[in-house]
């Protein structure tokens, strides 16, 4: 029997007579069931080749989507707010807790969402009185060019009286060589920066004032509660900087950020991007970061 259309070598070398007799009795049948025959190779297809495809690409997407979540605010504690597991959670954000500084950045933007679930964690830092101490003001990418030449533009008008670099003082062409690294800075050091933070303390009016350093403790309290929250999400790198001391404190500074007259600005918290496997080089011992006495 001649070969059909279907899937033998029309050019194959003669079998011996035994073998062309199968041959012949397989064809005959796969003539009188064609229809099974083609849907079970189709099915044999799609197992072989399109299920393990398919298999693959979902495992790509879910790949994607597990990095772009790593990105996005959490999704929330199942544990009860009490329960030994949720305690660990709490602790484990502690402890992740770190300061990422302009070397371990990278240039991927961090999404304003992710500013607003820190800004609520701060909110919830403890206070005294009717109303927290605390203001934030967020610099985006303009913002924060116009800040760093405002910083600029008052040394240069300054820097004879108050020194530059945390007071450090010299002559004109010392000042110079350290406001070109500055000003290069803008699209170097911070170009990776999404955010700058400013952490203002508002200082309370009345009749009954609550001290002041309790309520640069409050403000304080609010940063730490916005750098654990962003431990919360791998892949971002912050840290709280003092900045410039003589332009932070200047009222060029206080008008730029809209503060009054005792109002303080205690720096800039920084937000950028970095490597969710940065290293953690940072150590804790008993011995030497807890210093506690007991009494009974």
């Amino acid at each position: 029997m001649a070969p059909n259309n279907l899937f033998f070598f029309r050019a194959a070398p003669p079998l011996p007579m035994f073998l062309d007799r199968i041959c012949s009795v397989c064809l005959d049948a796969v003539q009188q069931h064609r229809g099974l025959v083609l849907k079970t190779l189709g099915v044999g297809l799609i197992l072989r080749f399109v299920v393990p495809s398919f298999r693959r690409s979902l495992e790509a997407q879910a790949g994607k989507n597990s990095a772009e979540k790593q990105m996005q605010l959490p999704s929330g504690a199942h544990a009860g707010k009490n329960s030994p597991q949720k305690q660990m959670e709490v602790l484990s954000c502690i402890r992740a807790r770190r300061s990422v500084f302009p070397k371990s950045h990278v240039d991927r933007a961090v999404k304003p969402e992710i500013i607003r679930s820190m800004l609520e964690a701060a909110m919830w830092a403890p206070f005294h009185g009717p109303r927290p101490p605390w203001r934030f003001v967020v610099l985006g990418k303009s913002a924060m060019v116009e800040m760093q030449k405002m910083t600029l533009a008052y040394y240069d008008a300054n820097w004879q009286e108050v020194g530059w670099a945390g007071g450090k003082r010299g002559s004109e062409s010392q000042y110079y060589e350290w406001r070109q690294q500055t000003e290069e800075e803008i699209t170097g050091r911070w170009g990776r920066v999404s955010f700058m933070i400013a952490i203002v303390m508002l200082r309370q009016a009345g009749s009954t004032r609550i001290p002041e350093w309790e309520e640069m403790a409050a403000t304080a309290c609010a940063v730490q509660n916005m750098h654990i929250q962003a431990s919360a999400f791998p892949g971002l790198a912050c840290y709280w900087s003092s900045w410039h001391s003589a332009a932070r404190d200047s009222t060029k500074m206080a008008e730029f950020l809209g503060m009054e007259s005792e109002d303080k600005c205690l720096g800039f918290f920084i937000v950028a991007a970095c490597n969710p496997d940065l290293k953690d080089s940072r150590t804790r011992q008993l011995e030497s970061h807890m210093h506690v006495e007991w009494r009974d």
